[in-house]
């Protein structure tokens, strides 16, 4: 069994924070569990308290990976796509994209309630979300507009994502998530973009 001494602090986080990842991603957000990472990492459940507050913390922060990740994925796509309509689509389906790649780490970023509050995952949000509300506000809303817009664009991937992984979305018939969040952003900007 290692011992704190074998690794620095920082290298102990890196090393929960990658155990949690795998863990996650093969067997979905009940497995993060201390015993279960701690075990992965061969240190006592105790070690990972001394780095993170709680389960949480270790949540939250596998949760600001994937959301500085998910953020770069948008910086990618604002820098190849000058058209503002065009860059919400892609954006849209970035997102689908990351569920079906990835569904326990979305899971576990969208659909698993964590008590963990801090800066660097109020920070993460954000990276996120003020680079769709810069987008909405390219098509000439107000700020506040702007804001309400991408809460509701992100409202509506999330509910297509959620009753897909529930195996909920085609319950009367077979629809596509792709073709459902094309049709929305196609009334969508019918309705509400000039």
């Amino acid at each position: 069994m290692a011992r704190r001494k074998d690794h620095s602090r920082e290298e102990l986080t890196q090393l929960a924070l990658n155990a949690g990842r795998e863990l996650v991603m093969a067997k979905g957000p009940s497995a993060l569990s201390a015993r279960n990472v701690a075990k992965h990492i061969g240190y006592t459940p105790g070690t990972l308290y001394n780095l993170f507050d709680n389960i949480d913390g270790l949540a939250a922060a596998i949760n600001t990976q994937n959301l500085e990740n998910f953020a770069e994925t948008i910086r990618i796509i604002l820098n190849e796509e000058a058209k503002p309509k065009k860059r919400l689509k892609k954006i849209a389906q970035a997102y689908l994209d990351f569920q079906t790649s990835e569904p326990h780490l979305w899971a576990l970023l969208f659909a698993t309630p964590i008590q963990h509050q801090s800066e660097s995952y109020h920070c993460a949000i954000h990276l996120v979300f003020d680079q769709v509300t810069a987008v909405m506000k390219q098509l000439g809303y107000s700020k506040k507009t702007s804001r309400q817009n991408a809460k509701i664009l992100w409202s509506t991937l999330h509910g297509v994502c959620l009753l897909r992984s529930s195996g909920k979305l085609d319950v009367s018939e077979v629809d596509t998530s792709q073709e459902l969040v094309e049709r929305f952003l196609n009334q969508y900007f019918k309705s509400s973009l000039t």
